[in-house]
């Protein structure tokens, strides 16, 4: 071993309790030892990336034991949030399965004559089955901003239909 491993054992040693501090601090439940392992990685960042120069080694320490845990924290909370919404979006296209009936054919038939594909994707997914901006861009994977646009299109395609039907019955 050498000296820099034997001397990071010795840190590893002395400020086990430090972590364990920090994952209790943050209400942390750690049965695993997960948030105990990106401590012990945070210990040796510390140890690796210290200038004496710059202040105490124990308050260099402690800031990035509970930096790396709270970044730790926010990274679940995302995941946590994505999963989330695919089950969200599952379970949406499960119910379009299973009830993809239009109760006017003929009315939808005539829609989807005069619209590209992606205006009538938003029609389909926004109007006829009441899905929010944010589930259709996961279901196609585009941006919301995409889906957003594909309903400004489709609307304004629609109004002018709408015109023209109406000036020719007048």
């Amino acid at each position: 071993m050498s000296v820099d491993d034997l001397e990071f054992e010795r840190i590893v040693l002395e400020n086990q309790r430090l972590i364990h501090y920090h994952i209790r601090s943050l209400h942390i439940n750690d049965p695993a030892g997960d948030f105990f392992a990106i401590g012990l990685e945070a210990l040796w960042r510390a140890f690796d990336s210290y200038d004496p120069d710059v202040g105490k080694f124990s308050t260099y320490l402690s800031w990035k034991v509970r930096n790396a845990l709270i970044d730790e924290i926010r990274k679940d909370a995302r995941r946590l949030q994505h999963q989330s919404i695919l089950l969200q979006t599952q379970a949406t296209l499960s119910n379009l399965i299973s009830e993809d009936t239009i109760v006017d054919q003929y009315l939808w038939d005539q829609v989807k004559e005069n619209l590209n594909i992606n205006q009538w994707k938003w029609i389909y997914y926004f109007i006829i089955h009441d899905l929010s901006v944010q589930q259709i861009a996961l279901l196609e994977k585009v941006s919301n901003d995409t889906v957003k646009n594909w309903g400004r299109q489709a609307r304004k395609r629609l109004r002018l239909i709408l015109n023209k039907q109406t000036t020719f019955q007048i």
